[in-house]
């Protein structure tokens, strides 16, 4: 294209000085381990792990490091605590996770690089004489981006903000998933042995009636009630088992265990709690005791704490500012300034070249409106999140207290009852004053209050820990409170004999 107005002759030498201080100031590293780095240090400040229990696996020798823990975490019995290590060392989907900081980043660095410059070359030879052709040599450079640059790296640098803290809140959540995938395991393992002594007892129940009926002291149907026991009972296990199966494998998923790794040692028995004053005393009552949670408290701590509603600040920050890139670009979407170097009969000539696009009929509309409509539903995606961890922080502390309350007293009344029951019945059976099926019937509720016990505290731990995790600035997954347990089908009445 001709110049607008005279200018300066544009040598080579000049043109490769602009092409070299173009291509300097676009030059930029990608370097995420950097991000990570933050994660790691978050991630310890909010949980208290040590550093090295956060690994990325970039096919080096800190790799080998964490097979070698992960090998030392499975070679005793395994604690809520090593299971979380392995974990965050093992599982594939969060080394996964980790890699949208290195896409995250390296869109930034993008952000800050200037276009590539347009070389073109042409060579032009006369029809009618024969000679050397007239040669043309152009290069053009995106002037705008010079000046657009800043706008498209603050989008980036907000937009990796995010992404930085949302692979944060992805490290919380397996930590938190894992150690109620722990609990759970632990939880369905004790129940599976519960109701083996439920199958234990119900046999016995109807070995006694089978003998009682051939010495001809009960009638048929009582057999055969005994035996529908003793028959529900077996089926009552094979369900247990199943269960605890299926939980222990959701542990080794999230533990990113398989093959022999998987058969790790699980111990049975829950953490009980440790009541409080007022329960230690004669005549405490445990439904009475609970936990103190400061609720305003919890909810404004939850607010600040919170992972996913900082980020969903900066999705609104994000989408403001490209609603903002959106409108420059509208406005003069490309100019390309460059210099045209050209022989014309064996005389080179030089002189700047502008190419100027003009918004006649993309105006940017769609563009602007489609900015806009994000921008709105950010703002109105940060509004529900901050409903969300508020609602989440009074649900958790209700939940936490009910269980408590529930637990508790499963372990200081309703088990010692039970237990004492079972003592005074036998008492009695050796007395001869209460047959086999009074004993054999109080030993079942004893085994059904233990199998409720265990439940409760299970949810007990399990509430705890989305709590703790609500606090590290997590959100969990809010569902719905399970349903009051209630007596075994498999458990004796008083309607049976």
């Amino acid at each position: 294209m001709a110049a607008a107005s005279p200018m300066p002759p544009l040598s080579l030498s000049r043109l490769g000085a602009v092409v070299a201080a173009f291509t300097l100031a676009g030059c930029a590293g990608v370097l995420p381990q950097a991000a990570f780095d933050e994660v790691e240090q978050t991630v310890v400040q909010r949980t208290g792990l040590a550093p090295e229990a956060v690994v990325w696996r970039t096919d080096s020798e800190a790799d080998r490091a964490a097979d070698d823990a992960v090998t030392a975490l499975l070679a005793d019995s395994l604690t809520a605590e090593a299971a979380v290590q392995v974990a965050l060392l093992n599982n594939r989907r969060l080394q996964a996770t980790y890699e949208d900081l290195g896409v995250a980043q390296a869109a930034l660095v993008q952000a800050g690089l200037l276009r590539n410059p347009v070389f073109g070359a042409r060579a032009r030879w006369g029809l009618d004489e024969a000679g050397p052709p007239d040669l043309g040599f152009a290069v053009a450079l995106p002037f705008l981006d010079v000046f657009r640059i800043p706008l498209r790296r603050a989008v980036a640098q907000t937009e990796f903000e995010a992404a930085r803290l949302r692979v944060t809140e992805a490290v919380l959540d397996l930590a938190a998933e894992t150690h109620v995938a722990f609990v759970r395991a632990q939880a369905d393992a004790a129940r599976l042995a519960l109701q083996q002594r439920v199958v234990a007892n119900a046999e016995a129940g109807y070995a006694a009636s089978v003998a009682l009926r051939e010495a001809g002291n009960v009638p048929a149907a009582d057999v055969l009630a005994e035996q529908a026991l003793y028959e529900q009972a077996r089926l009552d296990a094979v369900l247990a088992e199943a269960a605890a199966v299926e939980s222990r494998e959701a542990l080794a998923r999230r533990m990113g265990l398989f093959g022999p790794e998987a058969a790790f040692a699980l111990p049975t028995t829950l953490p009980p709690l440790a009541p409080p004053a007022s329960v230690q005393t004669v005549g405490g009552d445990a439904l009475a005791a609970a936990p103190a949670i400061d609720v305003a408290a919890l909810e404004r701590g939850a607010v600040e704490a919170s992972l996913p509603l900082a980020a969903a600040r900066l999705d609104v920050e994000a989408a403001a500012r490209r609603l903002g890139l959106t409108d420059a670009e509208a406005l003069l979407p490309n100019l390309d300034v460059g210099g045209e170097l050209e022989r014309d009969d064996g005389k080179w000539e030089a002189g700047p070249e502008v190419e100027v696009v003009l918004p006649l009929f993309d105006q940017g509309q769609a563009r602007h409106t489609a900015a806009r409509s994000d921008l709105r539903r950010a703002q109105a995606t940060y509004y529900a999140t901050a409903v969300d961890v508020r609602s989440a922080a009074r649900v958790l502390a209700a939940r936490v207290a009910a269980r408590y309350r529930t637990a508790l007293h499963y372990q200081t009344v309703v088990l010692p009852l039970r237990s004492q029951l079972v003592q005074q019945t036998l008492r009695q059976y050796n007395a001869m004053q209460t047959g086999v099926f009074g004993l054999l019937q109080a030993q079942a509720q004893e085994v059904e209050a233990a199998r409720a016990a265990t439940s409760a505290l299970a949810d007990y731990h399990a509430a705890r820990i989305d709590l703790d995790a609500l606090r590290q600035g997590r959100m969990p997954a809010l569902g719905a409170a399970p349903a009051a347990s209630g007596p075994s089908p498999t458990m004796r009445t008083d309607d049976d004999h």
